[in-house]
């Protein structure tokens, strides 16, 4: 038997948390951290499992449990561009290793002052990083200019001081391992998985009948913000190229915000836009859905990897076009949509899709064979049982 703590925080950002604990379990339950611990849980009840969460908006230390895990809010401070600092949970991780239990902890970022205060203070622990893309600062060094480049430039000695303690990092992009400090940590590409019951695919004209959709119409779809993260403006280009030589093609935004830079870009485009909706209709508009699109990340977010939303939609039998996909496994890449991200290239592969010039079939199976929380769940026990024998043999 031994314990696994997964450490999150509350993104001071997040439009989906209200931060108050009159929000009952979803208070607790929101984010990667989160899923992950509930995930493992289940397919691991053998296992003590908590998830500890930051909130800068917390008044003091909440606790409950929930599906047999036990979650505990920390106050925290936050700093602009640095995150959260929470000296509660700080010292209450102390008192765990005091305990002398075998006790993995599971850090849900490579940044933020919190988990470098952890990372420097975990010495001879295992200590378990999921990166959820973001960039390391070595990275950043290399792609930024003036002020922000020697900003990042004087991170780096740091950022190196860091990842000497990770035993484990998983990765979401392989091309994050080239600009990676120095490390000892073992390293897998792994991702969250996926709940198949969330996603049961609907008979598209159904789909679109629910929606009010034109059943003669085929429609290309692309779901978050219309910021340049995930680059829409290239998905919105493409659309007005294909507008001028078909009639019966149509793209659908969901997600957004009324103050999304490219919100009125995308309507004048002729798009129809969605403002944010419920996690829990988003299958209806994947299975209404001909096509899902996510282009590419921008160069500030390329490690993203395929991201949540592409296998969803593949889980509602949808296809997928974007530069993402080159992160799906090669073995059944060819079988699921189009690495493209070019203007050109995606017009092109669209078109394919559509006209079914390209048969894609069983593609909710082959989402599941990838990507099922089981799966993920079960791989994540075998690395933890390594690490326990490491450290507690």
């Amino acid at each position: 038997m031994y314990k696994v703590i997964y450490i999150d925080r509350i993104a001071e950002h997040s439009s989906r948390v209200s931060s108050n604990i009159k929000d009952g379990d979803n208070y607790f339950t929101i984010g990667w951290g989160a899923g992950s611990a509930r995930k493992f849980k289940e397919f691991n009840p053998d296992v003590k499992v908590e998830c500890w969460k930051t909130d800068f908006k917390a008044k003091q230390i909440y606790e409950r449990e929930i599906s047999g895990v036990t979650f505990k809010i920390y106050p925290a401070f936050y700093f602009k561009y640095f995150g959260d600092f929470s000296r509660s949970l700080l010292e209450n991780l102390k008192n765990e290793f005091k305990k002398n239990e075998p006790t993995i902890i599971h850090v849900t970022s490579i940044r933020h002052l919190l988990f470098y205060n952890i990372f420097l203070n975990l010495k001879n622990y295992p200590l378990v990083v999921q990166n959820n893309g973001e960039s390391t600062v070595i990275y950043k060094s290399k792609i930024s200019n003036g002020i922000k480049k020697l900003f990042y430039l004087l991170q780096i000695p740091l950022e190196k001081k860091l990842f000497k303690n990770i035993d484990l990092l998983y990765i979401l992009d392989d091309r994050l391992k080239a600009f990676l400090p120095e490390t000892q940590a073992k390293i897998i590409k792994q991702t969250l998985g996926v709940m198949p019951e969330r996603f049961a695919p609907l008979d598209k004209k159904e789909a679109k009948q629910l929606l009010n959709l034109d059943p003669n119409k085929k429609y290309m779809l692309y779901v978050g913000k219309l910021n340049y993260t995930k680059s829409p403006d290239i998905l919105i280009d493409t659309f007005k190229e294909i507008k001028k030589i078909r009639d019966d093609i149509e793209l659908l935004i969901v997600g957004t915000n009324d103050g999304d830079p490219l919100i009125n870009y995308a309507k004048e485009a002729g798009a129809i836009v969605y403002g944010r909706i419920l996690h829990t209709d988003i299958y209806k508009y994947l299975s209404a859905a001909d096509v899902y699109i996510l282009a590419k990340y921008s160069k500030e977010h390329i490690f993203g990897g395929i991201g949540l939303l592409p296998v969803e939609a593949l889980l509602c039998n949808t296809p997928v076009i974007g530069d993402s996909l080159k992160n799906f496994p090669e073995e059944d890449r060819d079988s699921v949509g189009f690495a493209v991200s070019e203007i050109e290239e995606m017009k092109n592969a669209i078109i394919e899709i559509i006209d079914k010039k390209v048969p894609f079939n069983n593609l909710r199976e082959i989402a599941i064979k990838y990507y099922s929380w089981e799966k993920i769940s079960k791989a994540t026990a075998i690395d933890f049982k390594e690490l326990i024998k490491k450290y507690y043999n």
